[in-house]
């Protein structure tokens, strides 16, 4: 049998051994003290887009390996340890996925303002949806360039145009040009909105402007505008179909 000194001794590197797990595992994460919010710097993907898009699948494929059932989740899936570049897993950070459903995007927006080295945004379209119905699909993306804008430089953003196997689906360049429709009226609506508030149409500088409303130009509005690079690729995750968004997530992860 082992002396008391020698379980004593066995404890306490146990609990020494606890105590900086959790601490290394706490590490990154959010804190908040005295008022002051410290940002999250280690190496972050994100992973969002409307419902039914393939979000899920595509954070199970991209971190398995393998295609599993998914169900709609009300909370984020995350990956601490996601080995970047996946090409070479030199590294690891963080990739997560986020609900699509309108009243649980709260979450989204909070990790996204609170992500001090957010590498990239990969958002997920169901590229069979007809374009004249991408208006709510353009309203989120939206929304999420208003956070993501406030970065120095931007974010740069992945349009990943899911199910392209399907005969029905559009081509990157379509859907693309689709959105950038949308968010034009979008930005108008807004603007007419306001005028109407104020009373009467004004000329106000950019920085008295709402958010959003600045991403607006003399000839309407283009992704090509705004700070963080946007692209539109075909994938297809049913058809684990995916290197060309790999490549995307590989190229801003060693930069």
């Amino acid at each position: 049998m082992l002396s008391n000194g020698v379980l004593i001794a066995l404890i306490l590197v146990l609990i020494a051994s606890a105590f900086l797990a959790i601490s290394h595992s706490t590490s990154s994460l959010i804190s908040v003290s005295n008022g002051s919010k410290t940002l999250n710097r280690q190496p972050t993907f994100v992973i969002a887009g409307p419902s039914d898009s393939g979000k899920t699948s595509l954070f199970t494929l991209l971190t398995t390996g393998s295609l599993r059932p998914t169900v709609t989740s009300l909370e984020p899936n995350v990956a601490q340890d996601y080995y970047m570049p996946i090409a070479t897993k030199s590294f690891t950070g963080r990739l997560m996925e986020f609900p699509g459903h309108i009243k649980l995007r709260n979450k989204l927006f909070e990790t996204l303002n609170s992500s001090g080295n957010l590498k990239g945004l990969i958002y997920v379209v169901d590229a069979t949806v007809d374009p004249k119905q991408l208006t709510e699909t353009a309203e989120f993306l939206f929304e999420i360039m208003q956070v993501t804008e406030r970065f120095p430089n931007g974010v740069d953003i992945l349009i990943a145009c899911n199910k392209s196997e399907s005969f029905t689906a559009r081509p990157p360049s379509k859907i693309k040009a689709a959105l950038e429709k949308e968010i034009e009226n979008i930005i108008s609506r807004r603007q007419k909105s306001l005028d109407v508030v104020q009373g009467e149409k004004t000329e106000d500088s950019v920085d008295n402007q709402p958010e959003g409303l600045r991403f607006a130009g003399t000839h309407g509005f283009k992704f090509e505008t705004i700070e963080g690079n946007v692209d539109a690729l075909e994938g297809s995750v049913l058809k684990k179909n995916i290197e060309k968004w790999e490549c995307w997530i590989d190229e801003r992860a060693v930069n």
